[in-house]
This record gives C-alpha cells, sequence and structure tokens, in this order.
C-alpha cells in the first residue's frame, strides 16, 4: 500500500537531463518535499498504526467510541512536570501525579489531527520557489541545452545551431537576462525565507517547539534515553488523561476520568526529531547559499574562476576575455548552460563569443550586423572545430597570445 501510494513522490528524486537549480535548491524541492510528502501519507496509513488514539475508562461500549472521539477532538492533557512517571526508558508508571492534575498544572495536547495537515503545508511551501522558478524560467536553459548533454560531442551541434546559439546569447536584451538571474537568486532567497516560515509555522503549532524540544534532541545525541523519553514525552506522550463529560440516565452530567493511549505519537516523535535537525541544517545551507550567491554577484573574479572550473580546459584569454565584458545576466546564463552540456560545445561558445567582443565592445551592446555577419563567417567556413581545435593545442591564438588551460 505504501509502495503504491508512494510511487507518483519517487519522480521528484528521479535525476533531470537539464538541471536549472542547484544542489541546495535540489534539497528543498526534491529531498524536503518527498520527506515531508512521504510523512504525511505514513500519519495517514491507519491500516500501519491502528487508531491514533484510545481511551481507557470505566464506561458503557457504547460510549467508548464517542469519547475516543471527544477527547482526539477536545485534546489531552498531561502534567507540565516533566519528572512524572518515569521508572525507565521503555516503562512508564502511572503515579500519584497522573492519577490527579490540578488544573494550573495541565499541559493540554490538542495538536494531533492537525499534524497530517501541517506536514502537507509544509510540503507545499519547499515546492513553492520551484514552481515559481519553472513558470519565469519558460525552459529556456532546457531548449539551449537540449540533446547537447551526452559526454562525447554531440551530433546535434551543428553549424547552424552552433551560430543561432551564439547569436541569441549576444543579442537577448540585456534587462531580460539580467532578470532572469536576479528570478533565480530571489528564488534561492525565497528558499531561505520558506525555511523560516516553517520553523514558525511548527514552533506555533506545538508551542515553543524549538525551544522545549532541544532536551530532548541533547538526550537523543547523547544516547540518553530515559533523558529522552522525559524530555520527548512533554511534547509528544503516549498516554495522557481526558475529562470526558456526558449525559446520564437520570438527565444529571457525568464526568468521566479517562487514560489515553496515543499510539500515533510513537511515529510523530521520530519524524520531528528528524525534522528538527533537518530544518536547522537545511536553513544554515540555504543561507550561505545566498551569502554565496552576493559574493558571485559582486566578484567578477569569482564568477571567472567559477565558469572556468566549468569549462576548461580552455583559452584562458578568451575565457577572460568573455567573463570580463559579460554582464552578471550574460555570465549566469553561460555559467548554467556549462553546468549541463558537453564542453566541447561550450568550449565553441567561448570562442565565439570572445570573438565577437574581441574590439572590447560588450557582449550585450554588439548590433544586430555585427551577429549577422559573424554568423555567416561561421557558415561560411563550416565553423571547422577540429581547426581550432589544432590551434588551441598549439597554444597559440592568431589575434593574441593564448594559453589554453
Amino acid at each position: 500500500m505504501i509502495t503504491t501510494l508512494t510511487k507518483p513522490l519517487r519522480e521528484l528524486l528521479k535525476t533531470k537531463e537539464v538541471d536549472a537549480t542547484n544542489a541546495v535548491w535540489r534539497l528543498h524541492s526534491r529531498a524536503t518535499v518527498f520527506t515531508l510528502a512521504f510523512f504525511t501519507i505514513l500519519l495517514s496509513a491507519r491500516s500501519y498504526f491502528g487508531e491514533p488514539i484510545d481511551c481507557i475508562a470505566s464506561i458503557a461500549t457504547d460510549y467508548r467510541k464517542s469519547m475516543n472521539n471527544f477527547c482526539w477532538v477536545l485534546g489531552t492533557f498531561i502534567s507540565r512536570d516533566p519528572k512524572f512517571t518515569f521508572a525507565s526508558w521503555d516503562v512508564i508508571e502511572i503515579g500519584v501525579q497522573m492519577g490527579h492534575i490540578p488544573q494550573d498544572e495541565r499541559l493540554y495536547q490538542k495538536y494531533y489531527q492537525w499534524v497530517p495537515f501541517v506536514l502537507a503545508i509544509q510540503a507545499f511551501l519547499f515546492s513553492f520557489p520551484k514552481h515559481l522558478w519553472r513558470f519565469f524560467e519558460g525552459e529556456r536553459l532546457q531548449t539551449l541545452c537540449k540533446d547537447l548533454t551526452s559526454i562525447l560531442p554531440p551530433a546535434e551541434w551543428t553549424a547552424q545551431r552552433r551560430a543561432d546559439t551564439v547569436a541569441f546569447l549576444a543579442k537577448e536584451s540585456p534587462g531580460k537576462i539580467r532578470r532572469y538571474a536576479l528570478m533565480f537568486v530571489f528564488c534561492e532567497a525565497l528558499n531561505l525565507a520558506v525555511v523560516i516560515v516553517n520553523i514558525g509555522l511548527v514552533n506555533f503549532i506545538f508551542g515553543d517547539f524549538w525551544h522545549s524540544y532541544q532536551p530532548a534532541m541533547q538526550a537523543l545525541f547523547s544516547m540518553d534515553m530515559n533523558a529522552w523519553t522525559q524530555y520527548n514525552s512533554l511534547v509528544f506522550p503516549k498516554l495522557a488523561k481526558c475529562d470526558f463529560h456526558y449525559i446520564g440516565p437520570s438527565g444529571s452530567k457525568q464526568n468521566m476520568d479517562a487514560l489515553c493511549l496515543l499510539p500515533q505519537n510513537i511515529l510523530n516523535e521520530k519524524i520531528f526529531a528528524f525534522l528538527w535537525v533537518w530544518f536547522i541544517a537545511l536553513g544554515v545551507a540555504s543561507g550561505l547559499q545566498v551569502l554565496f550567491r552576493i559574493f558571485q554577484m559582486c566578484s567578477s573574479g569569482l564568477r571567472f574562476q567559477l565558469l572556468h572550473k566549468e569549462v576548461a580546459p580552455v583559452s584562458y584569454q578568451r575565457l577572460k576575455r568573455v567573463s570580463r565584458e559579460a554582464t552578471f545576466g550574460h555570465w549566469f546564463l553561460l555559467y548554467q548552460m556549462a553546468r549541463n552540456v558537453n564542453r566541447t560545445v561550450m568550449k565553441d561558445l567561448i570562442r565565439d563569443l570572445s570573438k565577437l567582443g574581441h574590439e572590447g565592445q560588450s557582449l550585450s551592446r554588439l548590433t544586430l550586423e555585427e551577429l549577422q555577419k559573424q554568423q555567416h563567417l561561421s557558415l561560411a567556413n563550416g565553423l571547422n572545430r577540429a581547426n581550432d581545435d589544432d590551434d588551441d593545442e598549439q597554444d597559440v591564438d592568431p589575434e593574441d597570445d593564448e594559453v589554453t588551460v
């Protein structure tokens, strides 16, 4: 049953031919969404865990189901004292405090029925930046990189396609390419914001969850199971009390003191222990990614090194020229292509773009006539890649001394 229900989720984990995101983004849109959706399905599968609540009381069988529903909807309660009812990590004693808990010492648990919905909402929030980027991106990268991702030089990389790609990169409006890159940065910042919102959401639902669950997590990391059970049961108790009120046969109000077993909390405690660690780690990774992106926007030297890492070996001077003349938007689009396509393709693009801007003219300011002239020259010469490769192997460029690195 679980395998059938999670079959659509496995599509999230499949590697795509062209990836327009990055590793941290995939942790958000794939790993986290899959995990949260899987937990939602798991908590909804009653065939594996039975009823979420089962209350014990001296009451007629006819009232038993009503009592369970009453306690599930209106909430159970435990003592606020973390030292109540514990003998060891796997045995719970029903002591004096459990027998009578004053009203001002009661800690009510009313979140049970909301847990699957909260996890589903979190899965949606984590997937939102991906869908927003996909809508804005419009499969530009997929179109540019289609059939060019193989290890061997692709046959689809024809002279005409090469000329068309160069023309697009140089002729596309600088404003559009800038917005393309800035939207990506915005979505990365949105990923960080989503983590913060989800941390706040869990904190709100469970009442200061990140602070109250910290002692339990410290006990878990130190493998102190007695302390883990003690502090964990303040948030996810397995046994709790419930006051069930009903009208007796004579018409008077009856108050039934029930002891309720909450088997679903055995799973809840482990799910949220994982999420406690995962959200913090994801928030740190997302914050570092945003800072790194800001450094990229501010440092042309860093952008050059990142692009060089993806396209090497290539003529150093040509790459330096392209990197120097390209705006952040043009660099970003080239970098995204370099992460996906064959290196021979990128080598050809760098060579052609460096020639377009060889006279010191910015790539974003080339005229249509110059582009058409370059395209005609490329097509007339057949884009002889073999001859160009021979030039690079000799480490000498006819226009300037260039070293292939």
